[in-house]
């Protein structure tokens, strides 16, 4: 990459919330100023006025221009409007995954990586404590925005693992970043921002964790329905209970172990029959897994003799 692209790049990831987002959906992913006029309620002056400010702020990171120009006043006004949608929309997310009480947004509004820190902190302090640890000992102290895909030592995979759980989680929660989520209300089929579709699981409360309804309260039972693939109906009903409350409940393994009375490792491995059963594959044997597993085992060293070989001898 050259001097000139990653100051363009760095100049993107400088740029304020919402103009940076608007900027790459219209210039990287083809929607046009009247689409987003119309999906958020504005018009085309005030998206055309945001996408002047990106393009203005650009050149002035790029060119090293100073002073820096600000957003203009509908930008800063569309901005505020949209920050509130989405303190709204994940205080919704949150409750449908059955997290009791709501955010302690910041007051007055205060910058949107802020709105994301505090409603990420939100579900992980419900996390248990390991996973509570891990992000207070990462490198990085925001919660939001951890980078996970890092270059890590041996003695760093460990807490990885950790974050990529409360990633995990933090994801099946409904908790998203504005431009993912501003992206999504723009029909984008989550393309936005790796260019593909992304499959999300979503936490769902179990029928002791959800508020009861009037037929509850007299004293009727309520059946939780719950549709599963027709090729798990043959699967044993472990197998079929841990698929359940992994992807229809988005439940972690470690609600899952105990809820079940099986060790996290079982978790795994009926999840990988239920998964190898939904798309018609036989189950691998104990010998082809054990291959695999010496396979991978082999590659993952071959990798980090190779990383570390350029540390010392590039």
């Amino acid at each position: 990459m050259s001097s000139l692209d990653e100051r363009r790049g760095g100049a993107m990831q400088r740029l304020p919330p919402l103009p940076r987002a608007l900027f790459l959906l219209h210039n990287f992913y083809g929607v046009d100023v009247g689409t987003m006029a119309d999906t958020l309620g504005s018009d085309d002056d005030t998206i055309a006025a945001c996408l002047a400010d990106a393009r203005a702020i650009l050149r002035a990171h790029v060119c090293y221009t100073d002073p820096v120009p600000g957003v203009s006043p509908r930008t800063a006004a569309l901005q505020t409007r949209l920050q509130q949608d989405y303190r709204r929309s994940l205080n919704i997310a949150f409750a449908e995954s059955g997290y009791p009480g709501e955010v302690a947004w910041p007051a007055p509004l205060a910058d949107i990586a802020a709105d994301e820190e505090v409603a990420a902190a939100f579900i992980v302090a419900a996390l248990p404590a390991a996973l509570r640890r891990a992000v207070a000992r990462s490198r990085r102290g925001d919660i939001a925005t951890v980078d996970l895909w890092r270059i890590l030592w041996p003695w760093r995979r460990y807490r990885r693992e950790h974050l990529l759980r409360v990633t995990d989680a933090l994801r099946c929660a409904g908790w998203e970043p504005f431009d993912e989520w501003l992206a999504e209300r723009l029909n984008l089929d989550r393309r936005y921002p790796r260019g593909y579709v992304e499959y999300r699981r979503r936490r769902r409360p179990f029928p002791e964790e959800r508020p009861k309804t009037e037929a509850e309260k007299n004293g009727k039972q309520v059946a939780d329905t719950v549709q599963i693939p027709e090729r798990l109906v043959d699967q044993p009903e472990l197998t079929r209970q841990v698929w359940i409350l992994f992807d229809r409940y988005g439940r972690p393994s470690e609600e899952i172990a105990p809820r079940l009375g099986i060790s996290r490792r079982s978790v795994g491995h009926h999840l990988d029959r239920a998964n190898y059963a939904i798309v018609d594959m036989d189950y691998p044997s104990l010998a082809d897994r054990v291959r695999f597993a010496i396979m991978r085992r082999r590659l993952r060293l071959r990798m980090r003799w190779q990383r570390i070989r350029s540390v010392f001898y590039d």
